[in-house]
C-alpha cells in the first residue's frame, strides 16, 4: 500500500481506515461542525480538513507512542478521550482508531476501573489527571481548543509537567501525508438501513447523509457512531454546552433541524 496523501480520492465505499481517510480527503463538504454554547462560535471542517488533522495526529501518535504495535483484536490498546464535545476530539477518534486503538469517550476521570487499562489519556483539563490514581500507568497528553494554538500553555495559561505531551504544540509539525501505511483495521460495522430520526437534546442519533448526526454529550458508543457517520458521507454536529439557549436554536436553524 502506498502512503496516503490528501489527493487520492477513493471511488468505493470505505472498508478500512485508509479508505475512509481517502474518502474524507476528497470531500469538500463539511464532515464536522462544532458549536460552542458559551461563545456562540461555529467551526466547520470539511472532510479534507478533518483528514488533514487526523493524518497529522496519526504521525504524532506514531512518533510518541506504540499504539499500533499492540495486537489488534480484543486486547487492542485503549485510548481515553476526556474532552469537551469538540472537533479536536473527533479528529483524535479518527486518528487513534486508524492505528487500531479502542477509543473511549468519557466526561470525567471518575470511572477508574475502565481507565486503569488505558494506554493513553488525552484531556483538555489536565488538573483532573495529574494527581489521579485513575491514570494508572497510562501516558497523559493535553490538547487545547483553538485552531492555531501554539501550545496548551499559551492557549490556557496553565503550565503542564514536562512528562505530559502537549498535542497542541507538537501536532502542526507533522506532515500532511502518512510516512507509512496504516494497519489493516476494518471500519466498525455500518447499519445497512439506518432509520432517520429527528435529533433532540436528550437523544442525538446518527442520520442519513442528508441529515446530520448531533452530539451534545459523549456516550459509550459515540466513537463508533462518528466513524459510521463519516463512512456514510454524513456530517457530525458537535454541540459544546447545554442543549438550550440562543446558540442551540441557531444550530438547529443553521443545520436544517428546526
Amino acid at each position: 500500500m502506498s502512503p496516503l496523501t490528501l489527493n487520492s480520492p477513493s471511488q468505493q465505499p470505505p472498508e478500512d481506515f485508509a479508505q475512509l481517510l481517502e474518502s474524507l480527503a476528497s470531500r469538500p463538504q463539511p464532515a464536522v461542525v462544532h458549536y460552542d454554547a458559551e461563545t456562540g462560535d461555529r467551526v466547520e471542517l470539511s472532510g479534507r480538513v478533518l483528514a488533514n488533522w487526523a493524518i497529522k495526529l496519526i504521525g504524532l501518535l506514531r512518533d510518541e507512542y506504540d499504539i499500533e504495535d499492540e495486537p489488534v483484536g480484543e486486547s487492542r490498546p485503549l485510548v481515553v478521550l476526556d474532552m469537551a464535545t469538540h472537533w479536536k476530539a473527533a479528529a483524535l477518534v479518527l486518528a487513534a482508531s486508524a492505528l487500531g486503538a479502542e477509543v473511549q469517550m468519557m466526561p470525567s476521570a471518575d470511572d477508574a476501573a475502565e481507565v486503569l487499562r488505558a494506554s493513553l489519556v488525552v484531556t483538555d483539563h489536565p488538573s483532573a489527571w495529574l494527581d489521579s490514581e485513575a491514570l494508572g500507568e497510562a501516558d497523559l497528553a493535553v490538547i487545547s481548543h483553538g485552531m492555531l494554538d501554539a501550545s496548551f500553555t499559551d492557549a490556557t495559561g496553565l503550565e503542564i509537567p514536562a512528562w505530559v505531551l502537549d498535542i497542541s504544540a507538537e501536532v502542526r509539525q507533522h506532515p500532511d501525508q502518512l510516512n507509512a501505511p496504516l494497519p489493516g483495521v476494518p471500519l466498525p460495522n455500518t447499519p445497512q438501513e439506518p432509520t432517520p430520526q429527528q435529533p433532540t437534546p436528550q437523544q442525538p442519533t446518527p442520520q442519513q447523509p442528508s441529515s446530520p448526526m448531533v452530539v451534545t454529550a459523549w456516550a459509550k458508543d459515540t466513537a463508533q457512531t462518528l466513524l459510521q457517520t463519516w463512512a456514510q458521507q454524513g456530517t457530525v454536529v458537535l454541540f459544546q454546552g447545554a442543549p438550550e439557549g440562543e446558540t442551540w436554536k441557531q444550530m438547529l436553524n443553521n443545520e436544517g433541524l428546526a
